[in-house]
């Protein structure tokens, strides 16, 4: 019922009932106001519905929107403890550096209490057993530091081993958690604009039915008005209602006849296309930016996200992309490698989809705005967004 009401309602408000097949006559309009009391109802039963699952929807987007600041400030923890790592790694560095001149020290030393430079002379020529044991003590004690300093050296070279590549995995869980915090914002802006997009459709049904109902309210209202006015006339002279009746019903026809006034249906002027933009380099302003801090959500100069950075930098060369790196992904043609061009998008995949993008350089480089680094340029043909990377887009 509600469907069909609601066909025969847009043709009529949107003027379009001739553009309709032949089976949609006018009788399958709305007639009276219960039929729009009934479509209304319909809609407003619906609306609920909808409202109910708006809500739901919601509570998720706020669920995500928590996720993703949790994911803020895990991002956050992860670069204070790569700050710290790299103060670790310098500080056993100076370690070492000062265990090697203390072992060169101290062979020096030996050399010179044995002179002849060999420790079991410097023994065997000591004047008495107690001077002898006295030198194979100074020996053993020299030996057994150089000992422990050998092996504090080892152990210290390779905790910087370690350290290092902890330093690495690090920075590759924070890649993978900007990645997914990309995923998520793409996910949230697919929602909102869903629900957008239904609550605006209820909307329009019910403004639509309410406008035709009151039309059909102020039709009747005429009509009554009309009616009392010509039994008024006949009330005062019987033979002036016959004639009145006569001429009014002609009035009436006619007046019946013509078409009821519908709101307009003519289209309105397209808008002129917007000029283009003009060129620039996006190249140029890519470079500008370098050493900007990633920023998640970031579009301006105070913080760039990897999309946001793109979408500034093509901007600012005027022209322009979708929001996120997935849009960007879609928007693009995709190119083989020999044709990538210094200008062209160039996409990565951490988690489930498309979710880091960046500017090709020429010569397997790239620059993007990463979460360990900030705006600054990178490769495609080693490390970690090798084992990342999707391909080029134009």
């Amino acid at each position: 019922m509600k469907k069909k009401i609601l066909s025969a309602l847009l043709a009529g408000t949107m003027g379009v009932t001739g553009l309709l097949a032949p089976a949609m006559s006018v009788a399958a309009a709305p007639s009276d106001v219960s039929d729009f009391d009934q479509l209304i109802s319909e809609l407003k039963s619906e609306e609920n519905e909808l409202s109910n699952k708006v809500d739901a929807l919601q509570k998720k987007i706020k669920k995500n929107e928590e996720e993703a600041e949790k994911l803020v400030e895990e991002m956050q923890e992860t670069e204070d403890t790569l700050t710290e790592l790299r103060t670790e790694i310098e500080d056993l560095k100076v370690a070492i550096e000062e265990r090697e001149l203390l072992l060169e020290d101290q062979a020096r030393a030996l050399q010179i209490v044995g002179e002849s430079g060999n420790v079991v002379n410097f023994v065997l020529e000591a004047k008495s057993l107690s001077e002898m044991v006295g030198r194979v003590d100074v020996v053993n004690k020299v030996v057994s530091s150089n000992k422990q300093t050998i092996d504090k050296q080892e152990e210290d070279k390779a905790m910087v081993e370690s350290k290092e590549k902890e330093t690495v995995k690090k920075q590759e869980e924070q890649s993978k958690l900007a990645g997914k915090l990309e995923t998520n914002k793409t996910l949230l802006e697919e929602q909102k604009a869903e629900q957008e997009s239904v609550l605006a459709k209820v909307a329009a049904e019910k403004e639509n039915a309410q406008d035709e109902k009151n039309r059909l309210i102020a039709q009747a209202k005429e009509a009554e008005e009309r009616r009392a006015a010509l039994a008024s006339v006949r009330t005062e002279n019987v033979q002036t209602v016959s004639n009145t009746n006569s001429e009014t019903g002609s009035d009436s026809s006619s007046s019946s006849e013509k078409p009821v006034t519908t709101a307009s249906g003519s289209k309105a002027a397209a808008p002129a296309p917007a000029a283009a933009p003009a060129g620039g380099s996006v190249i140029s302003a890519a470079q500008s930016l370098v050493g900007i801090p990633y920023n998640y959500g970031g579009t301006t100069t105070a913080g760039f996200d990897c999309s946001g950075f793109t979408v500034y930098a093509f901007r600012q060369a005027g022209r322009s992309l979708p929001r996120t790196a997935a849009g960007q992904y879609a928007a693009t043609s995709r190119i083989s490698r020999s044709q990538a061009q210094p200008g062209d998008l160039v996409f990565f995949r951490q988690g489930g989809g498309i979710d880091h993008v960046g500017i090709y350089l020429g010569g397997g480089r790239f620059i993007g705005s990463q979460s360990s680094t900030g705006v600054a340029v990178s490769t495609i043909d080693s490390g970690y967004w090798a084992s990342s990377f999707v391909g080029f887009g134009r």
